[in-house]
């Protein structure tokens, strides 16, 4: 368990290097955008041509995370249509081979009840035939 929580440890500090790496790379570009402006820009206006400059990076960026997330779900639809289809055709095959032994489980647990019903419905029949007795 201790060994988990040394793993753990180690990941938010190397998570926290990158972090501070990254905002260090960002610092230096805005830096060096800022130095690259000319001499009859307001400081006002060079932050601003930064943040338009990040804001398009940003966006390049996003789309291109999200194509790949696009084309990943893509991917992934491709593999379990080929994937789900037979299995959902195994499953069908095997609920009608389920539903056809409960008919047939049915029809032959009430035939001996039917038969029997039927026997009896002919004796009574034969009895008020024989005695001339009609139920009207």
């Amino acid at each position: 368990m201790e060994e988990n929580g040394a793993d753990t440890s180690r990941w938010k500090w190397w998570a926290a290097l990158a972090i501070l790496i990254i905002g260090l790379i960002v610092v230096g570009i805005f830096y060096g955008l800022y130095q690259l402006g000319g001499a009859e820009q307001a400081p006002l206006e060079r932050i601003r041509d930064i943040v338009i400059i990040f804001l398009a990076f940003q966006l390049l960026l996003v789309t291109i995370i999200l194509a790949g997330i696009a084309a990943g779900l893509g991917y992934l639809i491709v593999v379990l249509k080929d994937q789900i289809i037979p299995l959902l055709h195994e499953l069908t095959e095997t609920v009608r081979r389920l539903r056809g032994t409960t008919e047939f489980m049915t029809e032959e647990a009430v035939k001996p009840i039917i038969t029997t019903a039927g026997q009896v419905a002919k004796f009574r029949a034969m009895a008020r035939a024989v005695t001339g007795k009609d139920r009207r």
